[in-house]
């Protein structure tokens, strides 16, 4: 095996095993104030990529496919779930509140800040990281009524130029359904990241902590 498979074989080996709380932080996403978003938008449809091998990990990190927010923006996703319903569309969420203890390991698969947040810590506790480890972050893409994902310029976790706003190559009716997107996104006040067409942070994540709470 050489040294890069066997680095990467003892990643994922760490990335499968179970995760424990933050010393000091809460035990559940629940007693950390998040909420899980099919309650306040049950028409929302999930594909929790890291509750599956389906990513780019290759192996299965979240014990289950659950999607956390604070509570602020679960209600922002709800309503722009509703204002899609009414064109006969819908969300489909990828990921949404994540683990600091997960994004560590992210980032030594992929030490590249244009696609994965850095995350720092002092005197053991997070100082920096993802938006999503604060659960004001979520990704997702549209679907039609069906739940059949509409195309968009690349797959999700494309760490490709493919993935970024202003990529312009492509399919044009791919490059217009993450137009339409961003605009559903943008009109509840949900901020578009420029380098990944299904990242969007929710206004007010700076006030939000860093949180290690396992997804149960």
């Amino acid at each position: 095996m050489r040294r890069r498979d066997a680095a990467l074989f003892v990643l994922w080996m760490l990335l499968a095993l179970p995760l424990a709380a933050g010393a000091a932080g809460p035990a559940t996403p629940e007693a950390a104030g998040l909420v899980d978003v099919t309650k306040p938008a049950p028409g929302v449809r999930l594909d929790i990529r890291y509750a599956t091998p389906n990513n780019f990990t290759k192996v299965t990190v979240y014990p289950a496919a659950r999607c956390y927010l604070r509570d602020d923006v679960a209600k922002r996703l709800a309503r722009v779930q509703a204002d899609l319903e009414k064109q006969g569309l819908g969300l489909k969420v990828y990921d949404c509140y994540r683990p600091f203890s997960i994004q560590k390991k992210f980032w030594a698969l992929v030490p590249n800040e244009d696609w994965v947040a850095k995350p720092e810590e002092k005197d053991g506790k997070p100082v920096s990281g993802s938006k999503h480890n604060r659960g004001a972050a979520v990704d997702l893409t549209l679907v039609d009524a069906a739940g059949n994902e509409l195309p968009m310029p690349s797959g999700f976790d494309d760490f490709t130029e493919k993935a970024r706003r202003d990529y312009a190559g492509g399919d044009k009716a791919a490059l217009e359904n993450s137009r339409k997107l961003k605009a559903a996104m943008k009109k509840e006040g949900f901020e578009p990241l420029p380098t990944e067409w299904w990242h969007f942070d929710g206004p007010g994540w700076q006030g939000y902590e860093l949180l290690d709470a396992p997804i149960n």
